[in-house]
Protein backbone atom coordinates (compact mmCIF):
# COMPACT_ATOMS: atom_id res chain seq x y z
CA UNK A 1 0.00 0.00 0.00
CA UNK A 2 1.34 3.52 -1.02
CA UNK A 3 1.71 6.31 1.75
CA UNK A 4 -1.03 8.21 2.95
CA UNK A 5 -0.93 11.55 0.56
CA UNK A 6 -2.96 13.59 -1.37
CA UNK A 7 -4.69 12.54 -4.22
CA UNK A 8 -5.02 9.24 -3.34
CA UNK A 9 -7.60 7.17 -3.32
CA UNK A 10 -8.64 5.26 -0.36
CA UNK A 11 -10.63 2.31 0.72
CA UNK A 12 -12.49 2.54 4.00
CA UNK A 13 -13.32 -0.05 6.63
CA UNK A 14 -16.33 1.63 6.87
CA UNK A 15 -18.39 5.14 5.53
CA UNK A 16 -16.84 8.16 6.88
CA UNK A 17 -17.77 10.68 8.66
CA UNK A 18 -18.92 14.54 7.52
CA UNK A 19 -20.04 17.95 9.07
CA UNK A 20 -23.44 17.94 8.57
CA UNK A 21 -26.38 14.97 8.24
CA UNK A 22 -26.75 15.09 4.21
CA UNK A 23 -22.99 15.05 3.73
CA UNK A 24 -23.21 12.01 6.13
CA UNK A 25 -25.58 10.10 4.13
CA UNK A 26 -24.09 11.06 0.95
CA UNK A 27 -20.90 9.70 2.20
CA UNK A 28 -22.72 6.80 3.36
CA UNK A 29 -24.31 5.78 -0.18
CA UNK A 30 -20.91 6.26 -1.55
CA UNK A 31 -19.17 3.73 0.68
CA UNK A 32 -21.66 1.24 0.24
CA UNK A 33 -21.63 1.54 -3.46
CA UNK A 34 -17.88 0.49 -2.83
CA UNK A 35 -16.35 3.38 -4.14
CA UNK A 36 -13.12 5.09 -2.80
CA UNK A 37 -12.57 8.57 -1.77
CA UNK A 38 -9.89 10.83 -2.34
CA UNK A 39 -7.65 12.32 0.54
CA UNK A 40 -7.12 15.88 1.25
CA UNK A 41 -4.98 16.57 4.18
CA UNK A 42 -5.29 15.65 7.61
CA UNK A 43 -7.69 17.40 10.02
CA UNK A 44 -5.89 19.89 12.27
CA UNK A 45 -3.42 18.05 14.37
CA UNK A 46 -5.07 14.35 15.15
CA UNK A 47 -5.68 11.59 13.41
CA UNK A 48 -8.59 12.47 11.53
CA UNK A 49 -7.79 12.30 7.30
CA UNK A 50 -10.08 15.02 5.24
CA UNK A 51 -11.50 13.08 2.07
CA UNK A 52 -13.51 14.03 -0.96
CA UNK A 53 -15.92 12.61 -3.34
CA UNK A 54 -17.70 14.05 -5.93
CA UNK A 55 -21.81 13.13 -7.12
CA UNK A 56 -24.46 13.90 -9.72
CA UNK A 57 -27.90 14.21 -9.76
CA UNK A 58 -29.10 11.33 -11.95
CA UNK A 59 -32.80 13.14 -12.31
CA UNK A 60 -30.96 16.77 -13.22
CA UNK A 61 -27.68 15.83 -15.47
CA UNK A 62 -27.34 19.09 -16.32
CA UNK A 63 -26.49 20.04 -12.90
CA UNK A 64 -22.30 20.42 -12.21
CA UNK A 65 -21.54 17.41 -9.92
CA UNK A 66 -21.41 18.05 -6.20
CA UNK A 67 -18.56 18.06 -4.33
CA UNK A 68 -18.27 16.63 -1.07
CA UNK A 69 -15.95 16.54 2.05
CA UNK A 70 -16.07 13.83 4.49
CA UNK A 71 -13.12 12.44 7.26
CA UNK A 72 -12.03 9.29 8.78
CA UNK A 73 -9.56 8.00 11.91
CA UNK A 74 -6.66 7.04 9.68
CA UNK A 75 -6.68 3.53 10.97
CA UNK A 76 -9.96 3.11 8.98
CA UNK A 77 -8.26 3.26 5.75
CA UNK A 78 -8.04 -0.07 4.16
CA UNK A 79 -6.26 0.23 1.00
CA UNK A 80 -4.81 3.41 -0.83
CA UNK A 81 -3.88 3.25 -4.31
CA UNK A 82 -2.68 5.91 -6.72
CA UNK A 83 -5.17 7.90 -8.61
CA UNK A 84 -5.37 6.56 -12.45
CA UNK A 85 -3.09 6.55 -15.38
CA UNK A 86 -3.61 8.42 -18.52
CA UNK A 87 -4.17 5.43 -20.28
CA UNK A 88 -6.79 4.15 -18.32
CA UNK A 89 -8.81 7.63 -19.01
CA UNK A 90 -8.35 7.46 -22.20
CA UNK A 91 -10.28 4.25 -22.75
CA UNK A 92 -13.18 5.55 -20.94
CA UNK A 93 -16.55 6.72 -23.55
CA UNK A 94 -16.37 10.28 -22.43
CA UNK A 95 -12.77 10.66 -23.94
CA UNK A 96 -13.74 9.81 -27.27
CA UNK A 97 -14.47 13.31 -28.87
CA UNK A 98 -11.02 14.22 -27.85
CA UNK A 99 -9.18 10.48 -28.63
CA UNK A 100 -6.90 12.46 -31.22
CA UNK A 101 -5.51 14.93 -28.15
CA UNK A 102 -5.50 11.64 -25.57
CA UNK A 103 -3.19 9.75 -28.22
CA UNK A 104 -0.65 12.34 -28.95
CA UNK A 105 -0.53 13.16 -25.03
CA UNK A 106 0.02 10.16 -24.35
CA UNK A 107 2.33 8.88 -27.15
CA UNK A 108 4.51 12.43 -26.40
CA UNK A 109 4.45 11.53 -22.59
CA UNK A 110 5.99 8.06 -23.10
CA UNK A 111 8.28 9.54 -25.84
CA UNK A 112 9.16 11.72 -22.89
CA UNK A 113 9.39 9.51 -20.17
CA UNK A 114 6.92 10.94 -18.26
CA UNK A 115 4.20 9.21 -16.39
CA UNK A 116 0.74 11.08 -16.00
CA UNK A 117 -2.58 10.13 -13.45
CA UNK A 118 -5.10 11.85 -13.82
CA UNK A 119 -7.74 12.80 -10.84
CA UNK A 120 -10.79 15.59 -10.86
CA UNK A 121 -13.64 15.20 -13.39
CA UNK A 122 -11.86 12.91 -15.94
CA UNK A 123 -11.45 10.39 -12.67
CA UNK A 124 -14.47 10.54 -11.20
CA UNK A 125 -16.22 9.77 -14.89
CA UNK A 126 -14.09 6.74 -15.29
CA UNK A 127 -14.22 5.27 -11.69
CA UNK A 128 -18.43 6.08 -11.27
CA UNK A 129 -19.51 5.87 -15.27
CA UNK A 130 -21.53 9.13 -14.36
CA UNK A 131 -21.33 12.59 -16.25
CA UNK A 132 -18.65 14.15 -14.33
CA UNK A 133 -17.22 15.79 -17.56
CA UNK A 134 -18.68 18.44 -19.27
CA UNK A 135 -17.40 20.54 -22.80
CA UNK A 136 -14.91 22.80 -20.86
CA UNK A 137 -13.32 20.70 -18.09
CA UNK A 138 -9.70 20.82 -17.62
CA UNK A 139 -7.85 17.36 -17.25
CA UNK A 140 -6.24 17.24 -14.26
CA UNK A 141 -2.59 15.56 -13.95
CA UNK A 142 -0.68 15.05 -11.37
CA UNK A 143 3.34 13.73 -11.80
CA UNK A 144 5.56 12.84 -9.71
CA UNK A 145 8.85 13.58 -9.68
CA UNK A 146 12.08 13.16 -7.70
CA UNK A 147 13.60 16.85 -7.87
CA UNK A 148 13.47 20.13 -10.07
CA UNK A 149 15.24 19.17 -12.63
CA UNK A 150 12.45 16.09 -13.18
CA UNK A 151 9.77 19.19 -11.99
CA UNK A 152 11.21 21.66 -14.75
CA UNK A 153 11.58 18.76 -17.46
CA UNK A 154 8.23 17.92 -16.67
CA UNK A 155 6.26 21.47 -16.43
CA UNK A 156 8.11 22.23 -19.41
CA UNK A 157 6.35 19.36 -21.49
CA UNK A 158 3.07 20.25 -20.30
CA UNK A 159 3.36 23.48 -21.21
CA UNK A 160 4.91 22.55 -24.62
CA UNK A 161 2.19 20.17 -25.24
CA UNK A 162 -1.02 21.78 -24.12
CA UNK A 163 -1.82 24.03 -26.85
CA UNK A 164 -1.80 21.05 -29.19
CA UNK A 165 -4.91 19.70 -27.06
CA UNK A 166 -8.67 20.04 -27.44
CA UNK A 167 -8.03 20.57 -23.39
CA UNK A 168 -6.88 22.85 -20.95
CA UNK A 169 -4.45 20.89 -18.88
CA UNK A 170 -4.81 21.85 -14.98
CA UNK A 171 -2.82 19.75 -12.26
CA UNK A 172 0.71 19.85 -9.94
CA UNK A 173 3.61 18.17 -9.83
CA UNK A 174 4.41 15.78 -6.84
CA UNK A 175 7.55 15.63 -4.99
CA UNK A 176 8.10 12.65 -3.20
CA UNK A 177 7.17 12.60 0.77
CA UNK A 178 6.77 16.50 0.46
CA UNK A 179 3.90 17.47 -1.58
CA UNK A 180 2.82 19.08 -4.46
CA UNK A 181 2.42 22.09 -6.73
CA UNK A 182 0.54 23.83 -9.12
CA UNK A 183 2.73 23.12 -12.52
CA UNK A 184 1.56 26.73 -13.86
CA UNK A 185 2.83 28.20 -10.62
CA UNK A 186 6.22 26.26 -10.77
CA UNK A 187 6.69 27.26 -13.96
CA UNK A 188 6.28 30.94 -12.85
CA UNK A 189 9.78 30.76 -11.21
CA UNK A 190 9.17 32.84 -8.14
CA UNK A 191 11.46 32.32 -4.96
CA UNK A 192 9.18 30.61 -3.06
CA UNK A 193 6.12 27.84 -4.32
CA UNK A 194 3.03 26.93 -2.38
CA UNK A 195 3.64 23.33 -1.22
CA UNK A 196 0.26 21.34 -0.63
CA UNK A 197 0.91 17.55 1.34
CA UNK A 198 -1.40 15.32 3.47
CA UNK A 199 -0.23 17.31 6.58
CA UNK A 200 0.51 21.08 5.33
CA UNK A 201 -0.29 23.93 3.07
CA UNK A 202 2.79 26.33 3.10
CA UNK A 203 4.99 28.94 0.85
CA UNK A 204 8.21 27.00 0.66
CA UNK A 205 11.13 28.56 -1.05
CA UNK A 206 12.00 26.94 -3.97
CA UNK A 207 15.82 26.50 -2.59
CA UNK A 208 14.85 23.68 -0.51
CA UNK A 209 13.19 21.85 -2.82
CA UNK A 210 15.34 18.23 -3.84
CA UNK A 211 17.88 19.03 -6.67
Amino acid sequence: MIALRRHALARLRQAPGADNEADRERAVRWHALGRSFVVTRRREAGSDVGLGFCTTDAKHPEVRPRRVAAHTDAALVAGLALPPALEEIARNPAASPHAASFSHLAVAATAAGITIRVYGSWMWQALTGERHVHEASDLDVLIDVADVVAADRATAFLAEIEPALAFRLDGEVSFAGLGEVNWREYRQDRPEVLLKSVDAMRLTPRTDLPA
